[in-house]
């Protein structure tokens, strides 16, 4: 299953140079796999994504988790807007089809090994919600987060932040396997 993954990673700058020329992707490579639950289509964070799922244990579960869940996460670029000391942030997007979807924008500029632990720590934040069926929107999500699953970490903007020890830990798992790894 994580195999797949990465082949389907792998294949994402494929996908962006198809979408360029006249060729459809579907023509070059097998679609994304559905066993695969978090995507992207930004190259750098792909890279990132395959170097933790090769080289992290808690990475891989982190996915594999998610893979046989219900939630589905797309990650892309932060854009320029990001408040200011905030790197990443998940927010919840919708629940359709059966599926709460989840979006997670990260700066795709760091350092690789500090992209890879930021999206551990983001992904730990997915898991959370996969392993909490009641988040089924926004509201539902903070008020979680508020009650039970993380801590309130500031205010950015209108927007309420929040954060959880098992986040800022599962980052830190990853980063140290990635070190170890070198």
């Amino acid at each position: 299953m994580t195999r797949r993954c990465r082949s389907s990673i792998a294949a994402i700058p494929l996908i962006a140079l198809c979408a360029i020329t006249s060729l459809t992707a579907e023509s070059i490579v097998e679609p994304v796999p559905q066993c695969c639950q978090v995507r992207t289509t930004d190259p750098l964070i792909g890279a990132a994504v395959a170097t933790g799922l090769r080289d992290s244990a808690t990475f891989r579960d982190l996915v594999d988790r998610i893979n046989v869940s219900d939630v589905v996460v797309y990650v892309a670029a932060a854009p320029v807007d990001m408040p200011s000391g905030l790197d990443g942030r998940l927010t919840f997007v919708c629940a359709a089809g059966g599926f709460r979807y989840v979006l997670v924008r990260v700066n795709s500029q760091l350092p690789s090994l500090h992209l890879v632990s930021l999206l551990g720590h983001e992904l730990q934040h997915a898991r959370e919600i996969a392993d909490s069926g009641w988040i089924v929107d926004s509201p539902s999500m903070a008020r979680e987060y508020a009650r039970s699953l993380g801590y309130r970490n500031g205010r950015n903007g209108a927007q309420r932040t929040f954060d959880s020890a098992a986040a800022v830990r599962a980052g830190e798992q990853v980063l140290r396997e990635l070190i170890k790894g070198e």
